[in-house]
């Protein structure tokens, strides 16, 4: 398989996956990112949460495809070992990394990973780094490992006006675990590292210093990054808050513009808490307890916010059931065929694995295995008592069916989530009344706050 061809089958593997695990992939700033043969080699540089789905986030949307530098030990697990050859990755070797073999894991054979990295840039090509050295589950970045700027500033000595260009990028996602959610892939302005690679002649270490803090800057710019979970969750139920009110605020419903929202009240926060406690600590616990209680009543507050006006709710009606009726023929055979295993791999995850960046990577991992298994065995078998030709025919269209399914169960749940608020919102109505005052209450406290913010000089929300 020649390589322009492995490339085209691991972005349409990494593209396939994508489309089933998420709902939506969102893609933000793709213009910033030179295209490949150009004039600058590029090395991307992302966030690292959500184990092995990272890597898929930048090879199957971005315009380019990249080579990866993967910890060594993954070439241990079998399954993956095609992948990462036909993907072209590069090992690196860790003292740290549990259970490797010591003569796999010799940091000193990261010589020979800094070379092929060298020599990648020196074609033109293009790198992927998680500079943070492993994926995690904190709510910030992880001090960044020096890595990705030795390897920029030494290839640049060694090849003089190469012009490479490092692009921070930015992988968020609004539940990384659960299966159809959805994620956002933001890409930041290029780096040039031109100043650190004229600055390496004279102090190396100065060099890669500077260096990784222009890439650290460049990654904050397009993450979101708290002190705890709790000041993710309450920001976010503010900001979101917020812009529901006011019309002119972007994100109503795209993932990357309510983020664009959530990092300027995250900043308006920081800034706020320090200057002014008092107000902010009322406003936290104010959001705190309205947050608390959509839990409790698994509500959404753009639910208690509606109006439910019934010529709305009748079309949503109408088409919803619609819609899962012309689907269901397809649902329930992929559902039969693929349900089963479907729950088996989600229980199997769940017994052995305790890392929670590790869970999707866990759950795609499994599909990928044991679904083809379980659609060729269902194929024998009724080959076996219908003849082969059915068999063959169910094995060839189980992964449609699945898919069918998939779509069929996405709108069934949505259908069942807005009918259960709805019916709960409108027969319990002094439930409802009482939530609407305490989202009136916390809207009025948010929006005190984010005049305090703007009469102060800075920028409108």
């Amino acid at each position: 398989m020649t390589a322009m061809t492995a490339d085209r089958f691991m972005r349409a593997v990494a593209r396939l996956v994508l489309k089933v695990f998420f709902r939506e992939v969102e893609v933000v700033g793709a213009e910033r990112i030179p295209l490949a043969g150009g004039d600058h080699p590029l090395v991307l540089v992302a966030n690292h949460v959500n184990g092995l789905i990272d890597p898929l986030l930048l090879m199957g949307p971005l315009p380019v495809m990249p080579r990866f530098l993967a910890k060594s030990t993954l070439w241990k697990i079998a399954l993956l070992r095609p992948f990462l050859d036909l993907a072209g990755a590069i090992p690196v070797y860790r003292r740290q990394d549990e259970g490797a073999d010591p003569s796999r894991a010799d940091p000193s054979r990261n010589a020979e990973t800094f070379a092929r990295s060298h020599d990648l840039l020196a074609r033109g090509g293009v790198l992927a780094v998680f500079p943070e050295g492993t994926s995690h589950s904190d709510p910030a970045l992880k001090p960044l490992k020096t890595g990705a700027a030795r390897i920029v500033l030494e290839a640049g000595q060694k090849h003089p006006g190469l012009g490479v260009r490092i692009v921070p990028v930015g992988l968020l996602f609004d539940a990384k675990q659960t299966f159809r959610s959805r994620a956002l892939v933001q890409v930041g302005e290029p780096i040039d590292p031109a100043p650190e690679i004229e600055l390496a002649s004279r102090d190396p270490a100065e060099a890669v210093h500077a260096l990784t803090a222009r890439i650290d800057a460049g990654l904050q710019d397009v993450t979101l990054n708290y002190a705890t979970w709790e000041d993710a969750r309450l920001a976010a139920r503010a900001a979101d808050l917020y812009r529901r009110r006011h019309p002119e605020v972007p994100g109503k419903g795209r993932l990357s513009e309510s983020v664009a929202v959530r990092r300027t009240f995250l900043e308006g926060y920081r800034d706020l808490r320090d200057r002014h406690p008092e107000e902010t600590a009322a406003v936290v616990a104010a959001v705190r307890d309205y947050d608390g209680l959509l839990h409790a009543l698994h509500l959404r507050d753009d639910q208690v916010g509606a109006d439910y006006r019934l010529p709305p709710v009748t079309r949503f009606v109408v088409r919803s059931l619609l819609r899962m009726l012309i689907h269901l023929p397809v649902a329930v055979v992929g559902t039969v065929l693929t349900w089963p295993f479907y729950r088996l791999v989600g229980a199997i995850v769940k017994r052995v694995n305790d890392n929670p960046d590790q869970t999707a990577t866990f759950k795609v991992l499994g599909s990928l295995l044991l679904f083809p298994l379980a659609w060729i065995a269902e194929g024998f078998l009724l080959g076996h008592y219908l003849g082969p030709w059915i068999g063959a025919l169910l094995a060839l269209t189980a992964p449609f069916t699945a898919y069918g399914a998939l779509l069929f169960h996405d709108q069934r749940t949505l259908f069942w989530r807005e009918s259960r608020a709805y019916l709960l919102l409108r027969t319990r109505r002094r439930l409802a009344a009482e939530l609407k005052e305490k989202r009136e209450n916390v809207l009025r406290q948010v929006e005190d706050l984010a005049r305090l913010w703007e009469a102060e000089g800075h920028p409108s929300l």
